[in-house]
């Protein structure tokens, strides 16, 4: 399964906001914002929001994640093709 990234812009009443929110199609990314406002549009912002396994990995060391709790949260996102470097 392939994540891509996605910036859904909504309208809620008062304000309009963006979320970016991780899924595997557009529809999905709708979906998921669903609740939170009225769907004014959505973009894929995959190819603009590279994220690092490397620097994610020492952003949780930094924060004090162990080893193996480190590994369960890069492998996850690693099973959904989340990254945008090579190991």
């Amino acid at each position: 399964m392939n994540f891509r990234k996605y910036m859904v812009y909504l309208d809620g009443g008062d304000v309009a906001f963006k979320c970016a929110i991780p899924a595997i199609n557009e529809e999905s990314a709708r979906e998921y914002a669903n609740g939170n406002g009225e769907v004014i549009a959505v973009k894929d912002v995959t190819d603009s929001y590279i994220i690092s396994r490397t620097k994610l990995l020492q952003a949780l060391k930094d924060s004090n994640f162990d080893y193996y709790e480190a590994n369960f949260i890069i492998r996850t996102l690693e099973q959904v093709n989340f990254f945008g470097d090579t190991k």
